[in-house]
C-alpha cells in the first residue's frame, strides 16, 4: 500500500512537471521562432540591441554625422546615454552638456567648438532655455529621423555667441 501511494506521488510531480513544460512551451512560441530564425541567419549577438529605439536611432545618425564631425550630446548625467552614443558613434567628437544649458554657454560651445550637430537624447521633454533660443536664432536645422531623440544641423554663420544674459 505505500508503494502504491509514492508511485501516485511521484506520478502527479511528473504530471504537473509535463504540464509545465507544456505551458512554457506555448507561452514562449514566439520567442522560440525568432530565435530560430536569428540562428539559421546568424543574427544572435544584436538581437536585444536591434530592438532597443535608442540603438536604431543613434545607428541613423552615424549614417548622417561625418566621421570627422563634432557634435554636442544634451543628456542629463543620471542615465549615462552619453558613453552608450559615444560608443555608436565612434570617431566623432562628442561634447556633452545638460538640456538645461543657459543659451550663451551652448552657442559659445556650438560656436568655439565648431559642433555641426546638436544632438538630444530625450526628444519628448521641453526644449530647454539654451536651445529654444538657438531654434530662435535659425542657426539649427532638425534633421528628421525616427527615434526617441532629436537632432539638429547647426548652421555656424547664424550663431551670436558672445555672453549677453
Amino acid at each position: 500500500m505505500v508503494s502504491n501511494w509514492k508511485s501516485k506521488l511521484i506520478g502527479a510531480i511528473l504530471l504537473l512537471w509535463g504540464v509545465q513544460l507544456i505551458w512554457l512551451f506555448w507561452h514562449f512560441h514566439p520567442e522560440v521562432q525568432d530565435l530560430a530564425r536569428r540562428l539559421g541567419q546568424r543574427q544572435v549577438g544584436g538581437a536585444i540591441r536591434q530592438e532597443d529605439p535608442f540603438y536604431a536611432w543613434a545607428r541613423a545618425l552615424s549614417a548622417v554625422l561625418p566621421p570627422d564631425a563634432t557634435y554636442v550630446f544634451l543628456d542629463r548625467d543620471d542615465s549615462a546615454k552619453e558613453i552608450e552614443v559615444r560608443y555608436y558613434l565612434v570617431p566623432r567628437r562628442q561634447l556633452w552638456l545638460t538640456p538645461e544649458v543657459p543659451a550663451p554657454f551652448l552657442f559659445y560651445t556650438l560656436h568655439q567648438e565648431q559642433a555641426a550637430f546638436l544632438l538630444i537624447r530625450e526628444g519628448d521633454k521641453p526644449l530647454g532655455p539654451g536651445v529654444q533660443a538657438a531654434l530662435r536664432s535659425g542657426a539649427l536645422e532638425p534633421v528628421d529621423l525616427p527615434g526617441p531623440g532629436r537632432a539638429y544641423r547647426v548652421d555656424h554663420p547664424r550663431l551670436r555667441w558672445g555672453f549677453y544674459d
